[in-house]
C-alpha cells in the first residue's frame, strides 16, 4: 500500500473511541463504557490558582478494523496532538491483517495521559503513514472561589 492510497479495499476504520474501559464478554465481543470526549478538571477553595495544574487522567482507546482486502503487516501510530501544537513521541504497533475480509482486528489500549493545557487534545490515528481520523478530546478548567467558613450555631470543635 502507497501512502496515497484511499482504502477503497480495506483495511476499514470501523470505530475509534476514547472510554472509561471496555469490557470483554463471551465470545470476545467488547463493550465500550461510557465514552468520553471531554473531562473537567475543578480547583475549589478560598483562591484556587488561575491555571490549571497537570494532572494525570485514565482513559482507554479502542480503535477496530476489519481487513477487507488487506493482508498482512501494517504500522499503526496513535499521535497526540495538544492544544499548543506539541506532539510527543506517537505510541507505535504492528497489526496484522489476515483470513476473510470480514476478519478483524481490536487494539484495546489503556492510557494514563498527563494534560497540562485546557483545550482540545487530538489523537490522530495514522495506519501506514496515512490519517484515517482524529479524536477530538477536549479538557475544561474550571476554578471556583468558595470561602471557607467556621461551622455556626455552636461551641468551636477540636
Amino acid at each position: 500500500m502507497t501512502t496515497s492510497q484511499t482504502f477503497q479495499e480495506g483495511p476499514y476504520l470501523l470505530a475509534a473511541i476514547i472510554c472509561e474501559k471496555v469490557l470483554v464478554e463471551e465470545g470476545g465481543v467488547k463493550s465500550a463504557i461510557r465514552i468520553i470526549d471531554r473531562v473537567t478538571r475543578q480547583a475549589i477553595g478560598p483562591n484556587p490558582p488561575q491555571e490549571m495544574e497537570p494532572f494525570d487522567y485514565e482513559t482507554t482507546l479502542l480503535i477496530k478494523f476489519k481487513s477487507g482486502r488487506a493482508r498482512g503487516p501494517y504500522p499503526l501510530e496513535v499521535q497526540l496532538v495538544k492544544p499548543s501544537g506539541e506532539s510527543p513521541t506517537p505510541a507505535r504497533q504492528t497489526i496484522l491483517f489476515e483470513g476473510e475480509d470480514d476478519r478483524g482486528i481490536d487494539i484495546v489500549t489503556n492510557m494514563r495521559i498527563s494534560f497540562d493545557q485546557t483545550g482540545i487534545y487530538w489523537f490522530n490515528i495514522i495506519l501506514n503513514s496515512v490519517r484515517l481520523t482524529r479524536i477530538p478530546f477536549r479538557v475544561i478548567y474550571l476554578p471556583q472561589v468558595r470561602q471557607m467558613s467556621a461551622p455556626s450555631g455552636g461551641p468551636p470543635q477540636a
